[in-house]
């Protein structure tokens, strides 16, 4: 799997990340949160791309995507909503994540919580 970031979300990530390193996630279930968020029955909710400090992506996000920023990680049974190849790209107002052909997320944010304390939905509750 890859992820193409275009340049335009490329320079917002460069932007946010400054010089202070950090990790990519791609959250898509409200796993990582600055409080404690009820879950639909979905599953699949809300796409985001968070930065998390370097070195602590919580082991819930087991598998990880190769990008043009690096590694992406992400949980794996997610994986089956997922393209091989996708690109997440500015549209207007706002970023989405594209696979081959077909529109996977029409409006993704980015988040950063670098030094924030996290709440992290998992079977039990974490906080990091």
């Amino acid at each position: 799997m890859n992820i193409t970031f275009d340049d335009a979300v490329r320079d917002r990530l460069l932007l946010l990340k400054g010089s202070h390193e950090a990790d990519l996630v791609l959250d898509f279930d409200h796993t990582l949160s600055r409080e404690n968020i009820g879950q639909d029955c979905c599953g699949i909710t809300r796409y985001r791309i968070v930065l998390v400090e370097k070195g602590s992506v919580p082991e819930v996000f087991n598998a990880s995507i190769s990008s043009n920023f690096g590694s992406v990680y992400f949980k794996e049974w997610g994986q089956m909503y997922l393209d091989d190849e996708m690109k997440i790209r500015f549209n207007g107002p706002l970023i989405e994540i594209m696979g081959r052909g077909e529109l996977i997320a029409p409006n993704i944010e980015i988040v950063d919580f670098r030094g924030d304390q996290l709440k992290i939905k998992a079977e039990k509750e974490l906080t990091v």
